[in-house]
């Protein structure tokens, strides 16, 4: 059944957003604020979906990107491909960190 009604998790991999801007890839679409990655489902759930367990897919905009020894989130995803099996089209989430400031301005 998709969407999953349980919480699925990847490991991630944080792709150079130099490499991630160069012609191969997003051809210069990534802004300083943007996480470029790639990662593997992990975990006791199954892998459901249009591409079980390979990388985040539409519907998964709004995540959470999680890391650290003290889970905190780093972004929230924002796009992926339209072909998710794109290897030179890396997921893409937008930086929690870099935009700190507007998401407390915006809170208030």
């Amino acid at each position: 059944r998709w969407p999953s009604p349980t919480l699925q998790e990847l490991e991630v991999t944080v792709t150079d957003a130099r490499m991630c801007n160069n012609s191969r890839f997003w051809h210069g679409g990534i802004g300083p604020t943007m996480i470029c990655f790639q990662g593997q489902h992990r975990g006791s759930a199954p892998a459901e979906g249009p591409l079980p367990g390979v990388i985040p897919a539409q519907g998964d905009s709004g995540s959470p990107l999680v890391c650290g020894k003290r889970p905190a989130v780093a972004g929230v995803m924002s796009f992926t491909s339209r072909n998710a099996t794109d290897p030179f089209k890396p997921p893409v989430a937008i930086s929690t960190v870099k935009n700190k400031k507007w998401i407390q301005e915006t809170l208030r």
